[in-house]
C-alpha cells in the first residue's frame, strides 16, 4: 500500500501515553488495539497499537476513501493481532 508515491505500511508509530515526550517506532512491530475511522477524515485510517506495553498511533492516508472503509471492516476481525503477523496477510483476495 501506498499513499502519494511513498508506502504507507506499516505506519510511524506515534506514542500517546500522555507524557510530553513522545516516542517514535517504525515497522511491523505491537498488537493492534484498534482501527479508527473518523468521519472528518474518510480517507484516512488510525491505527491504535501497543508495544512494550506503551500505546501508539499510526496512521494510513488513501486516495480511495472506499478503499479505507473496506480495510477498516478487514482490520476489525483482526484486532489482537500482531502487526507483523496482519502484515503478512493477503488482503487483496477480501476486495
Amino acid at each position: 500500500m501506498n499513499f502519494g508515491g511513498y508506502r504507507n505500511w506499516p505506519p510511524i508509530w506515534v506514542s500517546g501515553d500522555g507524557s510530553k515526550i513522545r516516542k517514535k517506532n517504525i515497522g511491523e512491530i505491537g498488537i493492534l488495539t484498534a482501527a479508527v475511522l473518523h468521519d472528518a477524515a474518510p480517507d484516512k485510517l488510525f491505527l491504535r497499537t501497543e508495544i512494550d506495553h506503551v500505546r501508539y498511533m499510526g496512521c494510513l492516508a488513501f486516495t480511495d476513501a472506499m478503499f479505507c472503509r473496506q480495510l477498516h471492516e478487514f482490520l476489525q476481525d483482526h484486532l489482537g493481532k500482531s502487526i507483523k503477523e496482519i502484515g503478512d496477510l493477503d488482503f487483496s483476495r477480501t476486495l
